[in-house]
């Protein structure tokens, strides 16, 4: 039997599904994480289905990371960026393949989000 893993926004305006409960979060030290209130899951984009997106917002202040956000309530929701490996990051070279990012704590289970290990990335110096 398959479990679906939901999140959603405060007002149930977006809701995403997840092809697997996330194991772990990343904490982001970057300017947007910090500010937006991330805390990110990763997924292949193919393997998510947004199920509602009746207020979603978008936000890309570049050609390479979109971030998404709901209109209505104003939740931090997902996003989608270059799947950067430490590799990639050391020789500067673009992803050709992207991540889905899930703000976990949009989560419908709260207790699946709170039982995540949490790793730091320093998002402030690496990029």
């Amino acid at each position: 039997m398959t479990t679906t893993t939901l999140a959603s926004c405060y007002c149930g305006g977006t809701v995403i599904e997840l092809p697997t409960p996330p194991t772990e979060a990343t904490q982001c030290t970057c300017s947007w994480c910090t500010k937006s209130g991330g805390l990110w899951a990763y997924y292949a984009p193919e393997a998510v289905k947004i199920v509602r997106a009746d207020h979603l917002g978008h936000y890309a202040p570049n050609t390479i990371n979109e971030h998404f956000f709901c209109t209505n309530c104003g939740c931090t929701t997902h996003g989608i960026a270059p799947n950067w490996t430490m590799e990639s990051l050391t020789t500067f070279e673009m992803p050709k393949d992207k991540k889905f990012a899930i703000n976990v704590k949009i989560l419908d289970d709260y207790e699946l989000m709170k039982s995540l290990p949490v790793g730091v990335i320093d998002g402030r110096s690496m990029w």
